[in-house]
């Protein structure tokens, strides 16, 4: 305000200056004077626009700020997935019969876009009641990791990840299969859910044609065993057994439509720090082809362990399994009306086999029938809505046990709620 106002005064003075000047001051000399107050407005004016934006941008960051968390907010997303369970076994003469009811998992996803190319994803999971659940609940963190979308052919992900591994490690959530359980081989040959810290890359190579490759942390071959395979392998995130670095990859093609493949492998060093070397290698084989109502699909894993008798005598060089599934989608297009306009109903039909002694143990005398397993499941799966499945099946175990050896699994019915959100 005080610059304004001698700005009027400025000119005030030049009218003052005009009135009392001699009839022959000459009309250069009045021009000079006014080049002069007129240089004196702009430098005042150019001052007060310096003052301005200063004060403008004091106040700017913290709107700014507020911007960018209301935006970022924006594009922040919740989701989950959830499976919660009635299991009737059978007593086969394990101890292991009996009903369980079994809040087995819920997992909260959250997803940001933190900028247009790179984004934020995040689980945590809790599994069996969480920790108030007995021996069996936990709290964990199954995935938070960056990816940098550099372009469809190369993103960055950095984190902790899911090993891109099998058919299910990946597509996990209960409405991405029918059964209500997992296969075993995902469970015992693939880890899932085998999570692991480390980098990696992905990307689109074909419109029909997607990889991923990423360096990890690997398992931990002493805790292998024949009943269990390679599950209690998975470290967690507390320890790490050896400095070296697994890898894992995958080729995922669609070749025809209704037609999904895919191709994944996994090599790591399983031995203790300070031991000989011990490379365990994963290669697994999937795939799903659908025409019309009708679904085929199936899956091979092979993993194959280079000197295992410096890990666990039980285990033997090659573990190895298969499934193959039938099902038929058999809701009638004439009652998918009102509340059932996106309903499906799939009966399903599922033979596997799992060997973790296949050709022998590293110990011969610790070879058994009863690690060569085999389960039938038949079951549907009714889903109201395509994010809630309601599922019932049986399942069918045997295996090749001698005469008084225990089973390790048992026949059970089990009917599954599963959800995503």
């Amino acid at each position: 305000m005080k610059k304004v106002g001698l700005v009027a005064s400025l000119l005030v003075g030049l009218f003052a200056v005009n009135s009392s000047a001699h009839a022959e001051t000459s009309v250069p000399d009045l021009q000079k004077q006014l080049d002069e107050i007129n240089g004196k407005i702009q430098k005042l004016l150019a001052e007060k626009a310096a003052d301005e934006q200063q004060v403008k941008a004091k106040s700017e960051p913290a709107a700014n700020n507020g911007e960018y968390l209301k935006k970022l907010w924006g594009n922040t997303k919740i989701s989950g997935y959830g499976e919660l369970e009635y299991i009737f076994k059978k007593d086969n003469g394990n101890g292991k019969g009996g009903n369980t009811l079994d809040p087995h998992r819920v997992v909260l996803n959250v997803t940001s876009q933190l900028s247009d190319w790179i984004e934020f994803n995040s689980e945590l999971e809790w599994e069996h009641g969480g920790s108030d659940g007995g021996a069996d609940g936990s709290i964990s963190v199954e995935q938070a990791y960056l990816t940098f979308k550099l372009n469809p052919a190369l993103n960055v992900n950095a984190g902790v990840m899911l090993l891109p591994m099998g058919a299910i490690n990946q597509n996990h959530e209960p409405t991405n299969f029918y059964s209500s359980a997992r296969p075993a081989l995902d469970m015992y040959l693939i880890p899932s859910t085998w999570q692991e810290m480390g980098v990696g890359i992905s990307g689109a190579l074909h419109k029909k044609v997607d990889y991923q490759l990423m360096a990890v942390s690997g398992l931990d071959g002493t805790n292998f065993d024949a009943a269990k395979g390679v599950r209690e392998g998975r470290q967690g995130f507390k320890k790490d057994n050896n400095r070296n670095f697994a890898v894992a990859g995958r080729l995922d093609l669609r070749p025809v439509d209704g037609l999904r493949t895919s191709l994944s492998l996994y090599s790591g060093n399983s031995a203790s720090s300070g031991t000989s070397t011990a490379y365990t290698t994963i290669a697994a084989v999937d795939g799903r082809y659908r025409i019309s109502d009708f679904e085929l699909a199936g899956e091979y894993v092979h993993v194959y362990q280079d000197r295992p008798e410096s890990l666990n005598t039980e285990i033997g060089r090659n573990m190895s399994g298969y499934w193959v599934e039938g099902a038929w989608h058999a809701l009638p297009s004439a009652w998918k009306q009102g509340r059932l306009s996106n309903a499906d109903a799939v009966l399903f039909a599922r033979y596997s086999e799992l060997n973790t002694q296949h050709g022998g143990a590293a110990d011969p005398s610790k070879t058994s029938g009863r690690f060569d397993r085999n389960y039938t499941t038949v079951g549907v799966s009714f889903l109201p809505i395509p994010s809630v499945a309601i599922k019932a099946d049986y399942q069918f175990f045997g295996d090749r046990r001698a005469a008084g050896e225990v089973p390790l699994d048992n026949d059970k019915f089990q009917v599954t709620v599963g959800f995503v959100f």
